[in-house]
């Protein structure tokens, strides 16, 4: 088949992003959930309008040319990402599967920064970032202790905490800077790739981006801890400061744009002409119908996971506040509650099955919150197969609660165990698991009986 328009081979190229998508549901709810419904990731919008207009602007430069070895690294990457997948390793899922999207545009293009740059980017949709926020949140204290260091005005800092006399202000994870972190690494790639062609200038650029960022987020929260003691914490910017950090980070992005123009002043370019291409029909459907078998919708065709082109956001249970202690899972498949009476003793015991049909339908979800409300952990114990973990509430009540995770036919306490036991089920395409919770007032001395009791309980 050949190809005479470079209007033609960028349609076609528009049709193999989306493909490469379509086959992967789990990903597009994934960012639907925790990129393009979450603040941090706001910018994810603009992305794939970039991403195209890159790959319009680079149509004339793209090669057709079909390579077996780029074929055979995306089918491994592939099914790594299945049984990422069935595992629920979401971390993997979302690092590699923009790299599974290079490989396999790599199979029947020609390699090049041309194509690699646009489909790059993808990597700043994917919520991948997130282990970079507590990094972030520390050095926005440090800044912030720096900088309020040379003001008259009294401060206390106390780990995440910032004490003035008119209030106490909390650099919370929220204001570790991490989606001005993002944008200015999103924008200095698009910059280099665009405008730089020397190592030495992107390199520079890119430090200045991200140091930048960094920055100006530490002077945003000086400038309303100023705003909070100068106003007695009465302004709305105390209260609401969303939006503020935008009109310090605005300017300084045209600062960016500024030393772009001066390390390589912009000169035109001619733009290349485009020759006719031919694209062999065998090869094509050979990337095709290797990738579909390999894809997450195989994955949930093989797992009985219905419907099969479920692209919506997660939806978590809501959930009514208990009468009797229990744990806050907001995403289960089904519930079993029970009240046993173990020798005398009344014991809750609740079980969560989970399916593994999205991210927060597991037991390790990190919204899930084993201590029930109104109670506080004393002390806990691994078992060889559950955890005990000693209670108190604020009248100084005690309490004992068991719990223990299992999949592939084992118990564990332990969310590492818990994790290597899923991804051995998934060789074998199961994703199901389950949470068992159990929970006993005390009347003993430190719940020696209630923990025994519990102990005997597992074994049963």
């Amino acid at each position: 088949m050949t190809i005479k328009r470079a209007d033609t081979l960028f349609t076609l190229i528009v049709l193999l992003l989306g493909y490469s998508l379509f086959i992967y549901p789990q990903v597009i709810s994934d960012w639907r959930t925790y990129s393009f419904d979450d603040g941090t990731y706001s910018h994810a919008y603009l992305m794939p309008f970039i991403i195209v207009t890159l790959l319009w602007q680079q149509r004339n430069n793209l090669v057709l040319r079909f390579q077996t070895g780029y074929l055979l690294a995306m089918l491994s990457v592939m099914a790594i990402l299945a049984i990422s997948i069935a595992a629920q390793q979401v971390s993997i899922i979302r690092l590699l599967f923009p790299l599974y999207v290079i490989l396999l545009f790599c199979t029947l293009v020609k390699p090049s920064l041309a194509l690699v740059v646009p489909l790059a980017l993808l990597w700043f949709i994917s919520p991948v970032w997130g282990s970079l926020t507590g990094p972030l949140q520390y050095i926005s204290v440090v800044i912030t202790k720096f900088i309020m260091q040379l003001t008259h005005i009294p401060v206390y800092v106390d780990g995440n905490f910032v004490q003035i006399p008119q209030g106490v202000f909390e650099i919370a994870e929220g204001c570790s800077g991490l989606r001005y972190f993002i944008v200015s690494l999103a924008l200095s790639t698009l910059l280099c790739h665009l405008h730089l062609r020397k190592l030495k200038n992107m390199i520079l650029l890119t430090v200045c981006a991200v140091v930048g960022a960094i920055l100006v987020n530490g002077i945003r929260i000086v400038l309303i801890i100023l705003i909070g003691y100068y106003s007695d914490m009465q302004s709305a910017i105390v209260k609401d400061h969303n939006m503020f950090g935008w009109f310090l980070y605005i300017p300084f992005i045209i600062v960016l744009f500024y030393l772009v123009g001066k390390l390589e002043p912009h000169a035109p370019k001619e733009e290349k002409q485009y020759l006719p291409q031919n694209i062999a029909t065998l090869p094509l459907v050979l990337v095709i119908v290797t990738s579909l078998l390999m894809s997450g919708l195989s994955v949930r065709l093989l797992m009985g996971q219905y419907p099969l082109l479920d692209f919506s956001a997660v939806e978590l249970t809501t959930t009514e506040k208990a009468q009797t202690p229990s744990p806050y899972i907001p995403a289960y498949s089904r519930k079993a509650h029970n009240v046993l009476d173990a020798a005398g003793v009344e014991v809750i015991d609740i079980s969560y099955q989970f399916d593994g049909r999205h991210d927060a339908n597991r037991a390790d979800y990190y919204l899930n919150n084993i201590i029930p409300d109104g109670w506080a952990k004393v002390e806990s114990e691994l078992t060889d197969n559950s955890r005990l973990i000693w209670l108190s509430d604020h009248s100084g009540n005690s309490a004992i609660l068991q719990y223990w995770y299992e999949a592939n036919g084992q118990k564990s306490g332990s969310v590492g165990v818990y994790k290597r036991n899923r991804i051995k089920q998934a060789l074998q395409l199961d994703a199901k698991s389950s949470l068992r919770w159990q929970f006993v007032r005390c009347s003993s001395l430190r719940c020696q009986d209630e923990a025994q009791l519990l102990r005997q309980l597992l074994n049963e």
